[in-house]
């Protein structure tokens, strides 16, 4: 059991962090997804590439290299459409088999040329159309085509595949998703099963984004209350902020355990599934009360789009429900 990166690993992940340091901006600005050309960008560095599975064109990146690459993405507060689109959508069209989606839908994706999305639905289907809803789908405004789990498989459905609406809602983060309505929408079986492995895949990078966050949010915070005077002195050196840092480093170590824990097993063992539900029931409500007490300690700035921190907290309560919250992780693990 390993848990520390390869060279090619660490290479990953200081090219993927320096990329989206310069990018912060536009990343975060709170508008939506990172800017189409930076997405195209991302792909041009062959990073989507790295972690699709060899039957696509990719180099095969397992649940760690997810992890790191995720992980810098938290860290910059990025809204993208990563863990649906790449290691969500991508990933299950991959593995589904069918040469023709490949080409038509991962090879764009892969580029950044191409927009994917994962819906998790109430249907049911009629000779491979689809009738149902799914609701506050990520990324399905601006999605070319969504892998769609329900009614015991996955699915593959085109946006402009007929009977199928989307109606476009924004998000606390700024992002925007989608309201799905399927009357009748002709789809593309491409595997059979309730798609846990993709859930768990994509909970594992929205856990990582979420460590990820956690890091800048402590480090802001950090560097705020050593700088902030109170009474002549900086508010770090009272006692009960040095308490509250304190329990908030805890926490962040605690979640990044629990983060490499489950990152280190192969998505294909019996044990990941249950392992990211693990790391999602603990990490999404110690991100959300790190970034509260952040906020907190930043006082009433702490809340304005000017500081990390508020933009932070957005994107965290989002992380944090999204595929799963921590009460739905628990009851799947008690069940």
């Amino acid at each position: 059991m390993n848990i520390t990166p390869s060279e090619e690993q660490v290479l990953l992940r200081d090219t993927v962090g320096r990329f989206l340091a310069d990018r912060t901006d536009s990343a975060t600005a709170g508008e939506g997804p990172i800017l189409q050309d930076d997405w195209r960008a991302l792909g041009e560095l062959g990073l989507f590439g790295f972690l699709l599975p060899e039957a696509a064109g990719g180099l095969g990146g397992g649940p760690q290299d997810v992890m790191i690459v995720a992980e810098e993405f938290g860290r910059a507060l990025a809204i993208t459409p990563l863990a649906e689109g790449i290691v969500g959508a991508a990933d299950a069209i991959a593995r589904g088999g069918d040469a023709a989606a490949i080409e038509t839908w991962v090879a764009p994706a892969m580029t950044g040329d191409h927009v994917l999305a994962v819906a998790v639905a109430d249907v049911s289907n009629d000779g491979a159309r689809l009738t149902g809803r799914a609701d506050f789908v990520l990324s399905a405004v601006d999605a070319a085509a969504l892998v769609v789990i329900g009614d015991g498989a996955t699915w593959l459905v085109e946006r402009d595949a007929e009977g199928l609406s989307i109606d476009p809602v924004r998000l606390i983060d700024g992002s925007a998703a989608g309201m799905m309505r399927f009357d009748g929408t002709p789809a593309l079986a491409l595997t059979q099963g309730d798609g846990d492995t993709t859930l768990a895949m994509i909970r594992l990078c929205h856990v990582a984004e979420l460590v990820g966050a956690m890091s800048t949010l402590y480090e802001q915070t950090v560097e705020y209350v050593r700088q902030r005077q109170q009474f002549g002195v900086a508010i770090g050196t009272f006692q009960v902020v040095q308490h509250k840092l304190a329990r908030m480093f805890v926490a962040l170590e605690q979640a990044r355990s629990l983060m490499l824990k489950a990152a280190i097993v192969d998505r294909d063992d019996a044990g990941f599934v249950r392992g990211v539900l693990g790391a999602k029931a603990y990490v999404a409500d110690a991100a959300q009360r790190l970034a509260e007490e952040a906020v907190h300690l930043h006082g009433g700035m702490g809340v304005t789009d000017e500081l990390p921190v508020g933009r932070g907290l957005r994107r965290v309560i989002l992380l944090a429900r999204v595929f799963g919250s921590a009460s739905e992780a628990r009851v799947a693990l008690a069940a």
